[in-house]
């Protein structure tokens, strides 16, 4: 006998939410919105004691791989459809695994891979002063020198000055090359959510 409470997405009380009804497992999307990521509530619901059951359409690996290190139980895909998933919670209910330890250990062990990858690519960014920060901002924004120099009150000298600490600091000889390297990287997304 299953008890099933469908808790529709919203960011404010969501893992509040998801707990009132003291579930067993619950069954997570990591797609939960423009502003929420699934694998932001893993780690409170498994804190509870809940068990975690993802459910997917991404087809990013490292995202699946993140909600495992997080605490995730295993992933069903939607595309395997309705019957997928029901045999993949029954399992989880019963205490059966969702995935094998070798694929446990493969996503976790790529996800490794590709965190030290980014590290590598962000180290030229970690370098820029916060004002350096602020100037690639702008480039990429696509904010001229005097626009800046206006905004901040200052020369267009000493704007100059920042361009060729972000340009030398990521071994660039252009502000475009600069804006380039902060989309390729996806500093910018990065330094924005710190």
């Amino acid at each position: 006998d299953i008890d099933a409470v469908i808790v529709p997405c919203e960011e404010r009380d969501l893992c509040a939410r998801i707990l009132a009804p003291r579930p067993d497992l619950v069954l997570l999307d990591l797609d939960l919105g423009s502003e929420l990521d699934g694998n932001d509530v893993i780690g409170p619901l498994v804190a509870s004691g809940a068990k975690v059951l993802v459910v997917t359409g991404t087809p990013d690996p490292m995202r699946i791989a993140t909600a495992l290190e997080r605490g995730a139980i295993g992933y069903a895909r939607k595309e395997k459809g309705f019957e997928a998933l029901l045999s993949a919670a029954c399992a989880a209910l019963e205490g059966r695994p969702i995935i094998d330890e070798l694929e446990r250990w493969r996503l976790l062990r790529e996800l490794a891979h590709a965190r030290a990858e980014q590290a590598r690519a962000f180290e030229p960014f970690e370098r820029l002063t916060e004002r350096e920060r602020a100037v690639l901002q702008a480039l990429v924004g696509g904010r001229s020198v005097r626009e800046m120099a206006d905004d901040w009150v200052v020369s267009d000298a000493t704007v100059r000055t920042h361009v060729r600490g972000v340009l030398g600091k990521l071994d660039t000889t252009s502000q475009l090359g600069a804006v380039a390297a902060a989309l390729r990287t996806g500093w910018l997304r990065r330094d924005r959510r710190a």
